[in-house]
């Protein structure tokens, strides 16, 4: 398969598939390297398409559309890897979807990493992956602190999920 047409393919198989895709399964099905993929997505994305890097995989960002629907905003934290799990149980269990992760770094500026974390087998899995990668969270760049963008129902509930951050100690204040 010429590299165009694995391209092509890697497009067909993200736009059918209902769930992201690991760039090693895609290697897998494809008969290639994980590398090549990920050179692969580089090069669909400067072709303008919109694939989003989430723990999960690779998806398009067309996925995403019904939550740009819903009530959107930032909230700001601070704290520690022991604390990731109650974070993002916090937020789920009270009607949340955590998109993003954020960071101000003090050379490149913000970075931002998207997530896409809905439930607690996301969370399970961010888990399992963070276990494998030591000292990986982004916000040990910035000493705990960070952002992240959460998509809920309404404002009440965005509302709802920051007091329950904030009873947690992990809602940064400055």
């Amino acid at each position: 398969m010429k590299a165009n047409e694995r391209r092509q393919q890697i497009l067909a198989l993200l736009q059918t598939s209902p769930e992201p895709l690991a760039a090693g399964r895609l290697a897998k099905e494809l008969k290639v390297s994980r590398q090549i993929i990920v050179g692969d997505v580089a090069l669909l994305r400067a072709e303008s398409h919109d694939i989003i890097a989430t723990h999960r995989g690779y998806l398009l960002s067309e996925k995403l559309q019904p939550l740009q629907h819903q009530f959107q905003a930032k909230v700001v934290c601070k704290h520690g890897p022991e604390a990731v799990q109650e974070e993002f149980e916090l937020i789920i269990a009270n009607g949340g979807r955590i998109l993003d992760v954020e960071v101000e770094h003090p050379l490149y500026g913000l970075i931002t990493a998207p997530l896409n974390i809905g439930d607690e087998e996301d969370i399970a899995f961010y888990l399992s992956k963070l276990a494998d990668h030591k000292d990986s969270l982004l916000s040990r760049l910035t000493d705990g602190i960070h952002l992240h963008t959460i998509a809920c129902q309404d404002k009440a509930t965005f509302d709802r999920i920051t007091a329950a951050l904030d009873r947690a100690a992990i809602s940064y204040k400055g």
